[in-house]
């Protein structure tokens, strides 16, 4: 969303929905722009270009959420080498200022801290599935942090910054949500024409016969054109169309206002 600073969430896919899920959603309510695979990656695209080019290499922070299953995944542990190995490259031995590592038990740190040392030399974020507003408060800092500190400048045009990306985002955000409630009117109001016109159609009284032979209608025991009165009315009403041996077949706009009349009309 927006220009506000871009988080890479590198995680194990089987923490995503009851792990992950919360916490993108937490981060994106709190002006934080979220990359993650399963919003991003769209069929046909390349995952390595994807995750690597276009994620990791474009972020300006990569979370890594280490837990058991994260442990375990050999996507996470490239991920943490493809990073570890750009930061080397720009001369970040030993401070690698674009990654915030995130543990959800001390008992990872500790797993962590043997296989990546590196890695534990930040502070020690824990954010475990039962996390509150005081563990979130602390990574979203820090996530503002390192932003701030990779962006450069004294402090007032890290405020600035921070103003100005809040503002990009939250205008994206508005933006979303009036399309979002335009569309929900438009439904709206599409539905209640239709009714209107249903009920013009139920007035003018050349419905009539259509509707006595719904029955034959909606078992497709498609009637004689000759035999259905104001057949001419109903094909210009689009309620049916003329089908081979100059029989009639209901539409799908047929099918709707038989629909609306056994919901609304028939007792």
């Amino acid at each position: 969303m927006g220009n506000s600073v871009l988080v890479f969430i590198s995680h194990s896919s089987e923490d995503k929905d009851d792990y992950i899920e919360p916490i993108v959603q937490d981060l994106e309510d709190c002006y934080i722009n979220v990359w993650i695979d399963t919003r991003k990656i769209v069929p046909g695209d390349s995952l390595r270009k994807s995750i690597f080019r276009d994620g990791l290499d474009k972020a300006d922070v990569a979370l890594i959420f280490f837990t058991e299953k994260s442990l375990e995944s050999s996507w996470v542990d490239r991920e943490i080498k493809h990073v570890m190995r750009e930061e080397a490259k720009k001369g970040n031995d030993f401070d690698l200022k674009k990654i915030i590592s995130v543990y959800d038990s001390k008992a990872t740190y500790d797993k962590v801290s043997d296989r990546f040392p590196e890695l534990t030399d930040d502070l020690f974020h824990l954010m475990p599935t039962d996390y509150g507003k005081k563990e979130l408060g602390q990574l979203v800092s820090a996530i503002w942090s390192k932003y701030m500190d990779l962006q450069g400048g004294d402090v007032e045009t890290q405020k600035q910054l921070l103003s100005k990306d809040k503002e990009l985002f939250q205008k994206d955000k508005s933006i979303e949500d009036l399309k979002s409630k335009l569309l929900e009117a438009k439904a709206k109001n599409s539905s209640s024409i239709q009714e209107d016109e249903f009920e013009a159609y139920l007035k003018s009284g050349k419905v009539d016969g259509f509707l006595s032979l719904k029955d034959k209608f909606l078992m497709n025991q498609n009637p004689y054109y000759n035999n259905v009165a104001n057949a001419s009315d109903l094909v210009i009403f689009d309620l049916v169309k003329r089908v081979p041996v100059d029989k009639l077949e209901y539409t799908n706009k047929g099918k709707e206002f038989f629909k609306w009349y056994l919901l609304n009309k028939e007792s």
